[in-house]
């Protein structure tokens, strides 16, 4: 049986993005397995589904810059997931 993501792992991704304990790619490529992959259970947990989402994009590249340079989503976005992350559990979601 396939353990699917806890919300502490999820949450654990963001703060491991912040930290540079992984890289946006590894996180990227964990969460979209989760995301894309056939034949997985399905994730009810709404919170945690929405987070892989967003963390299934944190290695995307900016469109608008020709030279791929920089990502679509910075440091700041990650904040922002993590507090948002955070005020959902503390509201019961």
């Amino acid at each position: 049986m396939v353990k699917l993501p806890s919300r502490d792992e999820v949450r654990q991704a963001i703060v491991d993005l912040l930290e540079g304990r992984r890289s946006r790619e590894e996180v990227d490529d964990w969460a979209a397995q989760w995301r894309t992959l056939d034949n997985l259970p399905e994730i009810d947990d709404r919170l945690v589904w929405d987070t892989l989402g967003r963390l299934s994009g944190c290695a995307t590249l900016d469109p608008f810059d020709p030279q791929n340079d920089y990502y679509l989503h910075i440091e700041v976005d990650f904040r922002a997931w993590l507090e948002e992350f955070d005020a959902a559990v503390a509201r019961g979601e």
